[in-house]
């Protein structure tokens, strides 16, 4: 037995560095760098992450003992089960290089489809540190044997795992690694209400490009007079490229610089946001449906769907999305394909008290509002609605069905958008409660082919009634707080935007997805035009606390 444990030392040594690797530093590093994009603290993580290391550990034991006893007991061929070893450990040395030094060029997982045939640079990088593991491994064999081969392999596994170590180490000293978290979900509850009084709708599709939406419109008869009353802003400039900054923008009017974490700022912004104290003032009924909300308890409070728990981790979910993960970051270029994954989004690991939360994806939110009629209600009614819209995957044809990737496109996607604010529209015209409600079709961003920094912006005040107005005027973003408060106050959008500069240079910010490095642009110009901006030389990070040069 003695012999038996001695002669698996090796083996155990790499299972564990490779386990701890995987399970252990990769999480709780994955997790401390972006902190606020989990919606799951390091409690409710760690227990599920100290399962899968003793999972997998025991796992790859099985493994190794399975064919020591094989080549060592029953075939008596030793020498088999060293070169599994030597194989193992080239492996485990690939991998760990792989995925801590070349993982510069990985690209960022947004949903979009990853041409992975144009990492050939990333790929040879990647062959030519595997051939000098193997040669460096068949020069130590011929020149110390292979007993002592392994023994200096276990060195350097060790040694690497101190390296780990260090790192992981070093991550504990984050003080906001262990903070708690409110955990604000947003339910479905209300989605099918409106008010004979007054309404307020914001209806957000996400990256939606104005120019392609404008003309899938156009190209489509049924929805000649959809938009009568509205006032379609062209020239419109969003604030942020992407969504996490855009959202709590579009509802507050205040930029985010860095000046603090991202959840203080979204909380901050919340609460000194026009909007919300007008609507509230006035004795609005809020509802916000959004399916990654960052509120405090005080927020939350605010929204009537919006519901404050403490929800699990589902164990096989997250070990399958966190496995997803691991394969795409350590994987060799030319493998990573086969990782699965098209977002780094763990949302779906939750485990939900009912069927009742917020669903953003487009066929979700077409079956709610499509198969249930509307509810009218007497008090006053407020909702921002955020859907998937033109977002990638392009996975839906012009009807909202699901069809595969290879077969979908922007347009369709686009088209499938239309169809879904077509039915929001028309039930509402169908309940005789379109005249006596706001209503502002917009995006959060256009799309990544155009540049990001031209949404769509459709506008409709109290009693509006004429056919769709289309307005040059040079919008931003910045102009929206403003223009919800005259709507609140019945105005029309013929009064809106008044004494704007059709000269004027807007501001724009790059927040990089999820990067805490935001890039500011400024545009002179037609906002469809991605030519028109430029960098301003302004960059704000969260480790500077504000801008930096």
């Amino acid at each position: 037995m003695k012999k038996f444990l001695k002669e698996l030392v090796p083996a155990s040594i790499i299972a564990f560095v490779i386990s701890f690797m995987f399970f252990i530093y990769e999480p709780i590093i994955t997790y401390s760098a972006n902190i606020d994009d989990f919606w799951f603290n390091f409690n409710l993580m760690l227990p599920n992450i100290l399962l899968y290391f003793v999972c997998f550990f025991c796992g790859l034991m099985v493994f190794y003992i399975f064919f020591y006893f094989i080549f060592c007991h029953l075939l008596k061929r030793k020498n088999i089960f060293k070169i599994i070893l030597i194989i193992s450990f080239i492996g485990f040395a690939f991998t760990y290089i792989q995925g801590n030094y070349l993982i510069g060029n990985l690209p960022t997982l947004t949903g979009e489809t990853i041409d992975w045939s144009t990492f050939t640079k990333d790929t040879i990088i990647a062959i030519v540190v595997l051939i000098v593991l193997i040669i460096a491994e068949i020069i130590l064999i011929k020149k110390m044997k292979i007993d002592k081969t392994i023994k200096i392999n276990s060195f350097i596994s060790i040694a690497i795992f101190l390296m780990i170590l260090a790192s992981f180490v070093s991550t504990l000293l984050n003080p906001d690694l262990f903070k708690e978290k409110i955990v604000a979900t947003a339910t479905n509850d209300n989605i099918n209400k409106a008010s004979s009084d007054k309404n307020f709708f914001i209806f957000i599709a996400d990256s939606v490009d104005s120019a392609d939406f404008a003309n899938v419109v156009k190209e489509s008869d049924e929805n000649i007079n959809l938009f009568d009353g509205f006032t379609y802003y062209p020239d419109t400039l969003t604030a942020y490229f992407y969504t996490r900054d855009s959202i709590p923008f579009i509802l507050t009017g205040i930029w985010n610089e860095c000046e603090q974490e991202f959840t203080d700022y979204y909380n901050d912004a919340f609460e000194q946001s026009e909007l919300f104290n007008e609507l509230q003032s006035k004795d609005y009924d809020m509802n916000f449906y959004e399916y990654q909300l960052y509120c405090n308890r005080k927020n939350a409070e605010k929204f009537s769907n919006i519901e404050i728990y403490n929800s699990n981790i589902h164990s096989l979910k997250y070990a399958k999305q966190l496995t997803k993960y691991i394969l795409y970051k350590y994987l060799p270029y030319p493998l990573k394909k086969y990782s699965r994954i098209e977002t780094a989004s763990f949302d779906a690991c939750r485990i939900d008290k009912d069927e009742n939360y917020f669903n953003w994806s487009d066929r979700a939110v077409f079956d709610i509002i499509n198969d249930n009629e509307l509810e009218i209600v007497e008090n006053k009614y407020f909702q921002c609605l955020h859907i998937e819209g033109g977002h990638v995957p392009f996975d839906y044809d012009e009807n909202v069905n699901k069809i595969d990737v290879e077969d979908g496109t922007y347009e369709k996607k686009l088209q499938a958008t239309l169809k879904i604010i077509s039915v929001f529209i028309n039930r509402l015209k169908e309940n005789n409660v379109y005249d006596n409600s706001v209503i502002i079709i917009m995006a959060d961003h256009g799309e990544a082919e155009h540049g990001r920094q031209n949404p769509i912006l459709y506008i409709k005040g109290l009693n509006e009634r004429h056919e769709m107005n289309t307005s040059s005027v040079p919008l931003s973003y910045e102009d929206l707080q403003n223009a919800y408060l005259e709507l609140l106050s019945e105005k029309k959008t013929e009064a809106l935007f008044q004494n704007i500069d059709v000269n004027r240079t807007r501001r724009f910010i790059n927040n990089l997805y999820t990067e805490e490095r935001l890039i500011e642009y400024e545009l002179v110009g037609n906002a469809g035009d991605k030519s028109n901006y430029k960098k301003t030389g302004r960059e704000f990070n969260r480790e500077s606390k504000g801008e930096k040069k």
